[in-house]
């Protein structure tokens, strides 16, 4: 027990020492949670272009409502066809309604499908409001449509992701590279100690940083906890050992820091692209859905979002606490064995 808290002590003397990697984790999670969530807010930014060929006012009503819409922030009215569509050459316009003798004609801009596919809800929502029975609304788990709270979680995990496995894996071979491992190997301590020291120690690390992120989520952007503190905590434990298990694994056969970044980097984008943090789960195709049970940062946003933002339970967030837990035995099971075929 000794040797363990004089490893951690190691390490956090080692952070704070470094003046730079110390402001880097501090002021990282700030900067991103305070600049990203102010660039994208959900809102509909459409521009709708009108023509009517005929000169029959056909589009007068459709126009009226588009213009007074909060969907819409620009519509423009063209003489002609031809003037319209090079404006959506040009990227002025996102949809192009055209009414003539035999109805109405919608052009999209399809060069990002779901820009497409909302300007086309958009426009069937307005032609279609004096024709449907009144439907009431009712949404679920976010009734102020607060886009920012659905990617601030996304965000959350994104800083601890980038910030605990880069630090603990280069930690690592850092030291492998620099031949401290090999000095601490002529020592009384055991491998199984130095390591164990960087596990515990990168894990009161991350969840810091969690508890400064979510803290500052909550008082700058009013984010709400549906959900008890305690599931939060327990899910972003489990987070983080299979985050930092599956940093050890990498950085158990990276002889060198660079193939160590090189590595890193792959494994992280993957992850990251198929974790559903910036995208939907039913956008994907059957098989790169399959991928999130293996996935560490699938199970952290899923988790997290479901306590926050839906209020889970402990036993409604079961599964997933399984399949975290498995995940993290897998990856130090693995550790565990390329530890002894090095011995």
């Amino acid at each position: 027990m000794r040797l363990l808290i004089a490893t951690i002590k190691k390490e956090f003397l080692q952070l704070i020492r470094n003046r730079v990697l110390l402001f880097l984790v501090l002021v990282c999670p700030i900067v991103v949670l305070g600049l990203i969530p102010l660039s994208f807010d959900g809102e509909y930014r459409l521009r709708a272009g009108f023509c009517d060929i005929n000169n029959q006012m056909q589009s007068d009503t459709v126009a009226e409502r588009v213009a007074s819409s909060f969907m819409f922030d620009r519509t423009i009215f063209y003489d002609n066809i031809e003037s319209a569509e090079d404006a959506m050459e040009r990227g002025e316009l996102d949809m192009i309604f055209v009414s003539s003798d035999e109805g109405y004609n919608l052009i999209l801009d399809g060069t990002f499908p779901r820009r497409a596919m909302t300007s086309l809800y958009a426009m069937s929502y307005e032609m279609m409001q004096d024709k449907s029975p009144g439907v009431v609304y009712q949404t679920l788990f976010n009734s102020g449509r607060m886009y920012k709270h659905y990617y601030l979680i996304s965000l959350v995990v994104l800083v601890i992701t980038i910030l605990g496995a880069a630090l603990l894996t280069l930690n690592i071979v850092n030291e492998r590279e620099s031949g401290v491992e090999e000095q601490f190997k002529a020592t009384l301590m055991e491998r199984k100690i130095y390591l164990l020291g960087k596990f515990v120690f990168f894990t009161i690390f991350c969840l810091a940083e969690i508890i400064i992120c979510y803290l500052f989520c909550f008082f700058v952007y009013d984010l709400p906890l549906k959900g008890d503190i305690v599931p939060l905590f327990l899910v972003s434990i489990l987070f983080v050992f299979d985050l930092l298990a599956m940093a050890m694994f990498i950085a158990s056969f990276s002889k060198t820091q660079l193939r160590a970044v090189y590595i890193l980097t792959i494994t992280l984008v993957l992850l990251i692209m198929l974790s559903t943090m910036f995208s939907h789960l039913s956008s994907m195709p059957a098989w790169a859905a399959a991928t999130r049970f293996i996935n560490p940062l699938w199970y952290g946003v899923e988790s997290s979002r479901k306590v926050i933002l839906m209020g889970a339970t402990l036993f409604e967030i079961q599964g997933l606490i399984t399949g975290m837990i498995l995940v993290s035995f897998i990856l130090l099971l693995s550790q565990i064995t390329i530890y002894r075929l090095e011995r």
